[in-house]
């Protein structure tokens, strides 16, 4: 269904598309492809897990946020990741590379393999090897596991970030990622051997600022110890945040303050709060986390845990979830249901240009209008999100920029759409 942001809305402007998709067909695919596990936990997802987390693990300095009436913050570079006891025990069944290529024929996907800088050779042999699927009326590739290994990175890069454009191509939809520069900042723990660094680094390639794997299976094998390929998942999910930190002193303007910070009636817990800090000793600073609604403060840096008790939900964690919670005090699961969250989106709300509020929702939409994020503004360009509904994705603090980087296999201009809450 096709919403318009609003009556005043200039005709030239493309109309959002609320657009809510079918998982059942996403979730059987996974849990056929990849990890039986992960089908069956995400039925199971309830927060909250405490991560691992490494202050100032990362090549990036602290940096001062632009200042606001938010007031002044700093963003302190943290990594976390999941606890051991979450990482999957069973990975599934071994199973050899497959492609997906939707509404094509052979004939079409050699040049677009060829385009990505495959030889012609190899195009030739890849088209004579595919195999029709009616269900996808297209075709499907199962490539040499060894010559999958042998692609470069700049090549590997090219053909994967074509084949996440499918949700069939689960591997590279929902290929590990990490934003920075060198493996050695993803890879460098000391949890995983040399050995299985080894295998892991020659596989990583790059979209924009992250860094991706989307090969676990073919070198899984080889790791051989089952608690290895455990420490190896913990190190693959790692994830950068940041701690964001208000400064507070006898020179702040307290009330600007309160009623940023304390929107959605929160102002009078706020205010004492942060009458401490500015009177108190020498560190006048408050982590931005005590400042949040209760939902989004239990979540920070968590990651979902499972629970039989929520076997009956209709869906799974989502963003939209976490938005459309984030100023109530208990979570509405009737928004795990994508037309009421999306219903709710468009009757609660209001769209906004400008001179943004804590609490607002960013959507993230694609060239077609549709909405594939969604995120909570916290201030200046940072937001509260969740980027997945895997229970190894966990409630983070981004950047906006950061968090197109993450979602660029969706989109590389998305287009963003600001709404707010009626009531507040």
């Amino acid at each position: 269904m096709a919403l318009k942001k609003t009556e005043a809305t200039r005709p030239a402007r493309v109309p959002i598309t609320y657009l809510a998709v079918s998982r059942p067909w996403l979730i059987t695919l996974v849990a056929i492809l990849i990890v039986p596990w992960i089908g069956v936990a995400a039925y199971f997802l309830k927060p909250v897990n405490r991560p691992d987390l490494n202050v100032g693990n990362s090549d990036a300095p602290a940096t001062a946020m632009r200042a606001g009436k938010w007031g002044e913050m700093t963003l302190v570079p943290i990594v976390i990741s999941p606890p051991m006891e979450l990482v999957f025990t069973d990975w599934g069944f071994f199973r050899r590379p497959t492609w997906f290529f939707p509404r094509m024929n052979a004939g079409m996907v050699s040049p677009i393999l060829q385009s990505a800088g495959i030889s012609a050779a190899d195009a030739a042999r890849l088209r004579a090897e595919a195999r029709p699927e009616p269900r996808i009326a297209g075709v499907v590739l199962e490539p040499d596991p060894a010559w999958v290994r042998g692609l470069t990175p700049e090549i590997r890069a090219r053909i994967y970030h074509m084949l996440a454009k499918s949700r069939l191509n689960v591997d590279q939809t929902i290929a590990f990622r990490y934003r920075g520069s060198r493996p050695e900042e993803w890879l460098g723990s000391s949890l995983i051997s040399q050995q299985t660094r080894q295998l892991v680094e020659p596989l990583i390639y790059r979209d924009g600022s992250y860094m991706l794997f989307s090969d676990f299976e073919l070198i899984r094998r080889e790791i051989g110890s089952e608690e290895e390929v455990r420490r190896l998942g913990k190190v693959l999910f790692r994830q950068s945040t940041v701690i964001a930190r208000l400064s507070v002193d006898n020179t702040t303007d307290l009330d600007t303050l309160v009623e940023y910070w304390g929107r959605g009636g929160r102002r009078t817990e706020i205010r004492p709060l942060l009458e401490s800090v500015a009177g108190g000793g020498t560190d006048h600073y408050i982590d931005v986390i005590h400042l949040l609604p209760p939902f989004a403060r239990d979540h920070l840096y968590c990651f979902p845990k499972l629970s039989a008790g929520d076997i009956d939900r209709p869906t799974v964690i989502n963003c939209l979830w976490t938005s459309l919670n984030f100023f109530l005090p208990h979570p509405d699961d009737r928004y795990l249901n994508d037309d009421v969250a999306l219903k709710a989106l468009k009757e609660d709300y209001f769209v906004v240009e400008a001179d943004f509020e804590l609490g607002d929702i960013v959507a993230f939409l694609d060239e077609e209008g549709n909405i594939f994020h969604a995120a909570v503004y916290i201030a200046d360009d940072l937001v509260f999100s969740k980027n997945g509904i895997s229970a190894m994705a966990p409630w983070t603090l981004m950047t906006i920029d950061d968090v197109k980087g993450y979602y660029r296999w969706r989109s590389e201009n998305p287009r963003l759409i600001t709404h707010r809450r009626k009531d507040l």
